[in-house]
């Protein structure tokens, strides 16, 4: 019984001590926790942006357009469009009102424009993290709404509708089967990681001395996108490119009967995309030069989409950072937002004619040709009229309908060809001449970058 004894005075006291060391243990954390919480600065709650108020704001100073690329009727349209797709995350934040759908948006269209995520957060009232995630998620919204889609015409009645705004547009009605223009553009990016791509160097361009991609589209007479791609690296030429892209090969082919495409020098001649003549071709014959001119009159509708885009989302007048999955998302965004606000805002200025192109208010991108706001893909010397050996008798069919009525080139377009001639250090008419960023001057050939 003793011995019992003993051995239960014992488990007591050692219950004791664990109990005292227990709760001494639970002193110390308890003094650790008001000391980091004295430590702490004290969280600010972020006010958001009254919505409402600010859209006030800016319509009654008339400046809603200029500070979100469109009208606020379409901009409210565009908030019940993502709102499904952005509604879920208004509930993710810890302050004491949610970031709503109005304010991603917000933060999103002031990303494309070209603002600084870092700036954009001060507008709405949210932290860094918060915006950068809300400027992602409004990209993946866009890209992700069906309603958003840029959509292929498909029944008979559709393409009807696409040739008619075309054959407007056509000075007797020449190229009366034209349904699109096709063009590409080089988009500056950082460089690849070879986690990325397994040819780094593919991606950077000689000519505009940056890395990039090679992004096709086809373009409707009012200058909304047809079909829009990031299709390959940036050093690749557009002949190379179209002919890698079954999607785009599929759709020249697969064009109703009587239809075709118009594009430069720098694709393909066949029955479904015409393309101008170009060297001793152009000037065997003076309606060769006029077919020329009249199909740019319908390809000077891609470049002017081109230079829209870039106006509208100023983040594309410069190098776009991040990987080229993130690249290609916002390229593909601002394509799709595009088309939304000519669909909903108009475009006054896509009936302006195509001796008035230069008369648009846009930025020129000082690396690019004849003061282009984008930059165009430009072939190097291994494609230079080679792309001529195509045939088309819908091409040779125009032509001799041009010589049977007589119809040239017209006079006014000829002098301002002359005038603008006589302004440049070119000496030769078939050539352009421009200066990349670092100043040094380079010739292109004139039919495969810009109307003529």
């Amino acid at each position: 019984m003793r011995l019992a004894s003993e051995v239960d005075i014992l488990e007591e006291l050692h219950s004791t001590r664990s109990a005292a060391e227990a709760l001494d243990t639970l002193q110390q954390l308890t003094e650790m926790q008001m000391m980091s919480d004295c430590l702490r600065s004290e969280r600010l709650d972020h006010q958001r942006l009254n919505w409402h108020e600010h859209a006030q704001q800016l319509m009654h100073e008339g400046l809603f357009v200029n500070e979100y690329t469109m009208s606020y009727e379409a901009h409210s349209n565009l908030v019940e469009i993502l709102r499904p797709y952005l509604q879920r995350k208004e509930y993710n934040s810890r302050s004491s009102e949610p970031i709503a759908v109005e304010h991603m948006v917000a933060a999103g269209l002031r990303h494309l424009q070209g603002g600084r995520v870092k700036d954009a957060r001060h507008i709405i009232k949210t932290s860094r993290a918060a915006c950068y995630a809300a400027v992602d998620d409004f990209i993946d919204a866009v890209n992700s709404a069906p309603e958003l889609d840029i959509k292929l015409p498909k029944s008979p009645e559709e393409w009807k509708n696409v040739n008619e705004n075309f054959r407007r547009r056509s000075s007797h009605d020449v190229m009366g089967g034209t349904v699109g223009a096709i063009d590409g553009f080089f988009q500056r990016c950082n460089k690849p990681t070879l986690k990325e791509v397994r040819n780094v160097l593919s991606y950077f361009s000689g000519h505009y001395e940056s890395y990039g991609v090679n992004c096709q589209a086809i373009v409707l007479a009012d200058l909304q996108f047809m079909y829009f791609g990031v299709l390959t690296p940036g050093s690749t030429n557009d002949i190379v490119t179209f002919a890698m892209s079954d999607v785009l090969k599929d759709l020249v082919n697969n064009l109703p009967l009587g239809l075709y495409f118009v594009g430069d020098a720098a694709y393909p001649l066949s029955e479904k995309l015409l393309t101008p003549y170009v060297g001793v071709h152009r000037h065997s014959s003076p309606y060769h030069d006029s077919f020329n001119y009249h199909l740019s009159q319908l390809r000077i509708r891609v470049e002017m989409a081109f230079g829209r885009l870039v106006n509208k989302f100023r983040i594309l007048s410069g190098k776009i950072n991040g990987s080229l999955e993130r690249l290609s998302a916002i390229l593909t965004a601002c394509s799709r937002l595009h088309n939304f606000i000519i669909q909903q805002d108009g475009l006054a200025d896509a009936e302006i004619s195509h001796d008035d192109e230069n008369s648009l208010e846009v930025r020129a991108n000082p690396s690019a040709p004849l003061g282009m706001t984008y930059l165009p893909t430009v072939p190097d010397d291994r494609f230079v009229f080679s792309t001529e050996a195509g045939t088309s008798h819908t091409r040779s069919e125009i032509v001799e309908w041009l010589e049977t009525n007589s119809i040239a080139r017209p006079l006014h377009n000829i002098s301002r060809r002359t005038r603008e001639l006589q302004r440049s250090d070119v000496a030769d008419e078939d050539w352009v001449q421009s200066r990349n960023r670092d100043g040094a001057v380079y010739s292109v050939v004139r039919e495969y970058i810009s109307p003529i």
